[in-house]
């Protein structure tokens, strides 16, 4: 199945067009304040570049940016309601997994004391930082698309690692079974 995704939760925001969970092509962008600006014009350069028409739209549900996921859910919306075409969301958090056998935690920056946290042994979660320190104390890796940010407010002994957004991963996430409808905890876009 040809598809759309957008990953826009971080600074660090990337689409992708994929096809039978493959990569067609990939554009990273950053995000911040000219991301709500940019964002549909760089998609349309990046469909017809590749003369490409998505059969279904992958977006990144958070957590993160309430702003960036606002502006990648909102736009996905929109496209899949002209398209006529579905609209699935995944874990933001997912599309930064490092490509590694080893134990790994996913943390993003909460901005309001804690960290968003997820293993693939867990759910996403978000942790306060004493809560963060404990559970994560023996996790070998630590990776985040902003690692020294988080490290000022946690102390935590495993590697870190800068991660940005994984298109071969997403494309594999997107085409597998039947993805999750879009639920954004705090944006109701039913």
């Amino acid at each position: 199945m040809k598809t759309l995704i957008l990953e826009t939760s971080t600074e660090k925001s990337c689409l992708i067009l994929s096809k039978g969970g493959k990569v067609v092509d990939a554009l990273f962008l950053t995000g911040g304040p000219t991301l709500s600006k940019r964002l549909a014009l760089e998609v349309s350069l990046l469909l017809e570049k590749n003369s490409f028409l998505p059969q279904r739209i992958a977006v990144g549900q958070g957590p993160g940016s309430f702003t960036g996921i606002r502006v990648g859910a909102a736009l996905a919306k929109a496209l899949a309601f002209g398209w006529k075409i579905p609209l699935v969301g995944f874990c933001s958090l997912h599309a930064f997994a490092p490509a590694t056998e080893e134990r790994f935690a996913v943390l993003f920056d909460a901005k309001m004391g804690g960290v968003y946290a997820w293993t693939p042994d867990n759910e996403a979660a978000l942790l306060s930082i004493p809560e963060a320190e404990t559970a994560l104390r023996s996790m070998p890796l630590i990776a985040s698309p902003h690692p020294a940010l988080i490290q000022k407010r946690l102390s935590l002994p495993g590697t870190w690692l800068e991660t940005s957004p994984d298109p071969s991963l997403l494309a594999r996430m997107a085409a597998r079974g039947n993805p999750a409808p879009l639920k954004l905890d705090y944006l109701d876009l039913k």
